[in-house]
């Protein structure tokens, strides 16, 4: 069975027992920013236990002590390099935790990694606690911006944003290939840069700079 199968095949233990370990939290998440790293830390012990036990003895696992560094779990193989990032959000809102940025994207991540999961908690940040957990591929975690067909991106910086709990919660999947999830990136790369020319260049320029622009089609 290959790496992908495995962990795919793996779904439903890995939340089961991440989820176990963090309702024994029961109310003693911290703020914010603690908050998120308790979280992690726990889910990836959990993690790696069930991984180690159930990949080959090839598979070399990983975490990093930086908290900033991608991804939470490297899985290295002969093969090449999987990951695994995982990330929280509280449940009154809509998660908006970063995933990438979509100018980088392909070349530092989809060309790096054979395959990537997101292990998505969600917690209440009034009772402090734990809600439940989702574990999926990278991409199905994504959301869209129906305006161009593309993946979800917040506008001034370009990092790729989640879908909804809503989404979540129905199973909902935009991206089911990596080449749809490809077409979608260039999708909103191309409509970024538009809706940026649009609004902070084009209203700048003289005529003459509109020409050297146009000419460049020609």
């Amino acid at each position: 069975m290959s790496i992908i199968s495995t962990i795919n095949g793996l779904k439903p233990e890995i939340i089961q027992k991440v989820s176990a370990e963090l309702h024994k939290l029961k109310g003693e998440l911290d703020d914010y920013e603690i908050a998120w790293k308790q979280l992690q830390d726990i889910s990836a012990k959990v993690i790696i236990k069930i991984l180690t036990e159930k990949l080959p003895d090839t598979c070399t696992l990983s975490s990093p002590k930086s908290k900033s560094t991608y991804p939470d779990i490297k899985i290295e193989t002969p093969e090449g390099n999987y990951a695994i990032d995982i990330k929280g959000n509280e449940s009154s809102k809509n998660p908006w935790f970063d995933m990438a940025r979509i100018d980088t994207l392909e070349k530092e991540r989809l060309d790096k990694y054979i395959e990537e999961w997101e292990l998505v908690i969600k917690y209440d940040s009034e009772t402090k606690e734990f809600l439940k957990a989702y574990f999926l591929l990278f991409r199905e975690a994504v959301g869209i911006r129906t305006e161009c067909n593309g993946i979800k991106y917040r506008p001034y910086d370009g990092k790729v944003r989640p879908k909804t709990w809503d989404d979540f919660e129905n199973e909902k999947i935009y991206w089911n290939t990596k080449e749809e999830f490809k077409t979608g990136l260039k999708n909103s790369i191309v409509h970024r840069w538009l809706s940026n020319i649009k609004t902070h260049l084009v209203p700048n320029l003289t005529d003459e700079q509109k020409q050297q622009f146009k000419d460049l089609f020609d």
